[in-house]
C-alpha cells in the first residue's frame, strides 16, 4: 500500500529528474561555459534539497517551522538559479554582448546570494530557538538585522560598484606590474625579468576610495612586486580577482558557524524540545559550512589558478557528500511530519513544548545504547531538574 509520503517523494524525485535532465540537455545543446562534473553534482543535490524543503514547508503541522524550511528552500533554490550562469556572457545565450556578464552573475548569485541566504536560514532557525515566544515578524527582523549588517559590511564594495574586484589594491598593482612586464619583454626579446628588474619599471601607488594618495618607493615597491610576482604567470591573476569574494564567504561562514554553535550551546544549557531531525540537520550544516570556510581560506592564500581549480573540484565533491546526507535527513523529516504520530508530536510541541517528551529517532537510540545507561536515561538529556511545586516546602 502506498503511503502519502511515498507518493509525495516520488513526485519530488520525478520533478527533480526532469529539472536535472533539462539542465543537462541545455549543456549538451547550447553554447555555454564549461561546467565541471563536481559542480553539476553538488548543484543537483541542492536542487533536490530545494524541492524537499518546499514539500516540508507545505506539509508542516507547525506554523513556525513552515518559515524555517521556506528559508532553506529559498537558499537551496540558488543552485537552480545558478544553472543559468554557464549560459550568460559573450558568445553564449544570454547577455551575449556583455563581456563581464558571467563574472557579474557568479559574483552576485554564486557568492553574494549564496552566502546571504545560507547565513539567513541558519540565523533565523537559531533566533527561532532562542526566542520561541517572539512573533514571526520579530524573528525575521532580528535575523535580517544580523545577517544584513554582515552582508552590508563585507559585500559593500560589490553593492556600490559591480567592478569592485577590478579596482582593489591587489588588482590595480597587478595591472601596473603586468604593463611593466609587457614593456620589459618587448624591450628585451621576451626575456623574463627578475622582481628587482620589474620593480625598476613599475610605478605602484596606495589607493583610498579609488584615488591615489601615496607612491611606493624603493624597498616597499620591491617587496610589493615580489609579493605579486607569482600572479603574473598564466591565469594566476584570477586568484586576485576573486579574492574579495572568497573573503566575503569566509566572514559569512564564520557568522553561520557562530550561530550554529549558539544553537547547540542553548540546546545543551536549556534542552528545549526541538522538531524531529533538526539537530542532525544543524550538525551537518556545521560540518559543511566549516569545510567551506577552510576551503575559501585556502583559496585566498593560493598563488596558482590550476591548483585552485583542483582544490575547487575536490571541495565540491566533498560538499556533494554532505548535501546528500542533508537530503536524507530532510527526507526523514518529511516522512515524519506526514505520519500520524509525527503530526501529533509537532503540533503538541508547538502548543505546549514543556509538557511533551522528546521524540527519539533511530540515531538517538544508537547514541543512547552505545554511550549511556538506558536504565538511567529515560527522557531529555542534560535538562535541569526542577523540583515539583508540591515539594517546595519540604
Amino acid at each position: 500500500m502506498k503511503t502519502q509520503f511515498s507518493i509525495s517523494l516520488r513526485k519530488i524525485l520525478w520533478i527533480w529528474v526532469a529539472l536535472v535532465a533539462t539542465y543537462a540537455t541545455a549543456l549538451l545543446t547550447l553554447p555555454h561555459k564549461e561546467v565541471e562534473l563536481s559542480l553539476f553534482v553538488v548543484t543537483s543535490f541542492q536542487a533536490l534539497l530545494a524541492l524537499i524543503s518546499f514539500a516540508i514547508m507545505r506539509h508542516e503541522p507547525s506554523t513556525k517551522n513552515k518559515f524555517i524550511f521556506a528559508n532553506f528552500g529559498v537558499f537551496f533554490s540558488i543552485a537552480i538559479i545558478g544553472w543559468v550562469g554557464p549560459f550568460v556572457g559573450k558568445g553564449r545565450v544570454l547577455f551575449t554582448e556583455a563581456a563581464k556578464a558571467n563574472h557579474y552573475f557568479e559574483q552576485y548569485v554564486g557568492y553574494g546570494a549564496y552566502g546571504f541566504f545560507l547565513a539567513f536560514a541558519i540565523v533565523y532557525l537559531s533566533v527561532d530557538t532562542l526566542f520561541r515566544d517572539f512573533k514571526t515578524a520579530q524573528k525575521y527582523f532580528i535575523a535580517l538585522a544580523i545577517v544584513g549588517t554582515f552582508f552590508a559590511t563585507y559585500f559593500n564594495g560589490f553593492l556600490v560598484d559591480p567592478e569592485y574586484a577590478y579596482t582593489t589594491q591587489d588588482t590595480r598593482d597587478w595591472k601596473q606590474m603586468d604593463n611593466a612586464l609587457m614593456d620589459f619583454k618587448n624591450a628585451h626579446n621576451d626575456v623574463e625579468p627578475t622582481p628587482a628588474q620589474l620593480a625598476e619599471r613599475t610605478n605602484l601607488f596606495v589607493y583610498r576610495d579609488g584615488v591615489e594618495v601615496a607612491t611606493l618607493y624603493n624597498d616597499a615597491r620591491l617587496a610589493r612586486v615580489e609579493e605579486l610576482f607569482p600572479y603574473l604567470e598564466g591565469d594566476n591573476y584570477l586568484m586576485l580577482l576573486w579574492k574579495p569574494a572568497h573573503s566575503y564567504m569566509i566572514f559569512m561562514g564564520v557568522l553561520t558557524v557562530g550561530f550554529i554553535l549558539l544553537f547547540f550551546g542553548y540546546q545543551y544549557m536549556r534542552d528545549p524540545p526541538q522538531g524531529a531531525y533538526i539537530e542532525k540537520m544543524m550538525f551537518l550544516f556545521l560540518l559543511s559550512t566549516s569545510m567551506e570556510i577552510l576551503h575559501h581560506a585556502s583559496l585566498v592564500k593560493l598563488l596558482e589558478w590550476n591548483v585552485f581549480a583542483e582544490i575547487l573540484v575536490a571541495g565540491q565533491y566533498a560538499t556533494s557528500v554532505v548535501c546528500f546526507l542533508i537530503a536524507v535527513f530532510f527526507a526523514l523529516r518529511l516522512r515524519f511530519i506526514m505520519s500520524v504520530k509525527g503530526e501529533f508530536y509537532e503540533t503538541e510541541l508547538e502548543a505546549r513544548p514543556a509538557g511533551i517528551t522528546r521524540w527519539r529517532d533511530a540515531f538517538d537510540t544508537i547514541v543512547v545504547e552505545s554511550f549511556f545507561n538506558r536504565k538511567v536515561v529515560h527522557g531529555r538529556l542534560f535538562a535541569l531538574y526542577e523540583r515539583p511545586k508540591s515539594d517546595a516546602g519540604n
